[in-house]
C-alpha cells in the first residue's frame, strides 16, 4: 500500500520533449567552412536515466569553391564562386541523463545516427582564360554518426531550453564534375545546437 502512490507518481512524470533548434557546425573547407541550420525534435523516456529521440534538421551552406577544388583555371583575384547545398538530415538517437528526473537542470550525453538527403545545385561561372565552367555534384550517400552532449534547463514547469556540444563524422561519397572530376568522402564536423521546447 504504500509503494502504490509512489507509483503512480512515477507514472505521472511526463514522457515527452518536443522542441525546435538551432545548429551550427563548423568544418575543414571541404565540403564547407560553417554549416548552420535548424530544426525540430521529439524525445521519449524509457526511464529516469534512458531515452530515445527522432530529430529533422534543415541545414544550408555554401559548398566551398568547386571549382578550385577541381582545379579549374580560376582569376585569383575574382570573387570565390559557392556552390548553394540544401541538406535534409533524418536522425535517430538515444541519451544517457546524469540528473535525477525531478531536477530542473538535467545533464546528459549521447548518440545520433543521421541520414542526409543533399541537394546542391549546379554551378556555372568564367574561368581565367575567358571560357566558363559547369559544376555537377552528385552525393550518393551520406551517413553521419554524432556524440551529443550538453544540459536541459527547465523553466516553469514543463518548458525547457537546451545547449548541446556536438561531434558530427559524415560518411559521404561526393562526386564533383566540370569536364575534370574529382571525389571526396568522409569529413569531420563539430559543433553546436540550442534548443527551446515543451515537456508533457
Amino acid at each position: 500500500m504504500l509503494l502504490s502512490p509512489q507509483a503512480a507518481l512515477a507514472d505521472d512524470q511526463p514522457k515527452f520533449d518536443v522542441g525546435l533548434r538551432l545548429r551550427l557546425g563548423l568544418a575543414s573547407g571541404v565540403p564547407a567552412n560553417d554549416m548552420p541550420g535548424y530544426g525540430i525534435y521529439g524525445i521519449y523516456r524509457l526511464n529516469d536515466e534512458w531515452s530515445v529521440g527522432l530529430s529533422v534538421d534543415q541545414m544550408k551552406f555554401d559548398y566551398e569553391e568547386p571549382a578550385k577544388l577541381l582545379g579549374l583555371p580560376i582569376d585569383p583575384d575574382a570573387e570565390p564562386i559557392d556552390a548553394k547545398v540544401d541538406q535534409t538530415i533524418v536522425g535517430v538517437s538515444v541519451e544517457r541523463s546524469f540528473s535525477p528526473p525531478e531536477a530542473s537542470r538535467e545533464w546528459f550525453l549521447g548518440g545520433e545516427l543521421g541520414m542526409a538527403f543533399t541537394d546542391v545545385p549546379v554551378v556555372t561561372g568564367p574561368t581565367a582564360d575567358g571560357g566558363t565552367f559547369e559544376i555537377h555534384t552528385e552525393v550518393d550517400r551520406e551517413l553521419i554518426a554524432s556524440l551529443l552532449g550538453g544540459v536541459r534547463q527547465r523553466f516553469g514547469g514543463n518548458w525547457f531550453a537546451e545547449f548541446t556540444l556536438r561531434a558530427d563524422q559524415h560518411f559521404a561519397a561526393v562526386d564533383v564534375v566540370s569536364g575534370a572530376e574529382t571525389r571526396h568522402d568522409d569529413y569531420f564536423a563539430y559543433g553546436a545546437h540550442l534548443g527551446v521546447g515543451y515537456r508533457f
